[in-house]
């Protein structure tokens, strides 16, 4: 009678056994699976690295989202410079005065310095010229046209009033300037001027830039220390 009694309880030990063993399977499996869930489409990850990078880009609207405010983490989207547009010299000033990219020129009625775009889906880059005297008074704005294509179809001097200037487009978006995320494309080419760091890794400085308004995957960008135009998009880089 107690040879009976023993057969049910090691039957028992051998059906725990056997789950465990199963349990244990299943979890393995798991771990070398598709990820699945919010996030996971689209995104790839660099050999050697941990940070999950979305390949798709997003609405320029979420450019808000790379602004490197003042003791704040890293933001996780970045503005990512996939080509560049040379201007012709007489733009270099803006290499040394950043500050000629941004705000509104005074003497002219909400033309802003810096990038804007035209109905035809050109973008400008504007430019006041100060003369000897740097005078506020009497400016006169060099302009560079670029089509979509990304070509200079024009770079020309305007002297004030700057009356057969072209005109941005009423429905333009208008430029902003500050520290943010800033990145290059992979394979690129672009080096980011040394003059643009800021006290963290790929914070730049970003003397004007626009998001398009006839691509919403589209933005237009200029660093400090550069004259160059970049075209860019906004991608989650992640932390």
């Amino acid at each position: 009678m107690t040879h009976h009694r023993r057969r049910p309880a090691a039957v028992a030990i051998f059906l725990l056994l056997a789950l465990v063993a199963t349990l244990t399977a299943c979890s393995d499996d798991k771990g070398t699976g598709v990820p699945t869930g919010p996030g996971t489409e689209g995104a790839w990850t660099e050999k050697d690295s941990a940070t999950t990078v979305d390949s798709e880009a997003h609405d320029s609207a979420k450019i808000s989202y790379t602004a490197w405010k003042k003791n704040r983490d890293k933001p996780s989207y970045a503005i990512v410079l996939t080509s560049e547009i040379r201007l012709p010299t007489d733009f270099d000033i803006v290499k040394s005065q950043p500050e000629l990219l941004d705000g509104t020129i005074t003497g002219y009625s909400g033309v802003h310095r810096g990038l804007s775009q035209l109905q035809d889906r050109s973008v400008t880059v504007t430019v006041p010229e100060f003369g000897e005297s740097s005078s506020y008074s009497g400016t006169d704005l060099l302009i560079a046209v670029i089509d979509q294509g990304g070509t200079v179809t024009s770079a020309t001097r305007y002297p004030y009033p700057a009356a057969n200037r072209p005109e941005s487009f009423d429905l333009a978006n208008e430029p902003t300037a500050g520290y943010a995320r800033v990145a290059a494309a992979s394979g690129s080419g672009i080096v980011i001027p040394a003059e643009a760091a800021g006290d963290k890794p790929e914070k730049a400085y970003v003397s004007s830039v626009l998001r398009d308004a006839f691509d919403d995957t589209v933005v237009w960008a200029m660093v400090r220390g550069s004259s160059s135009v970049y075209r860019a998009e906004i991608k989650k880089l992640g932390e």
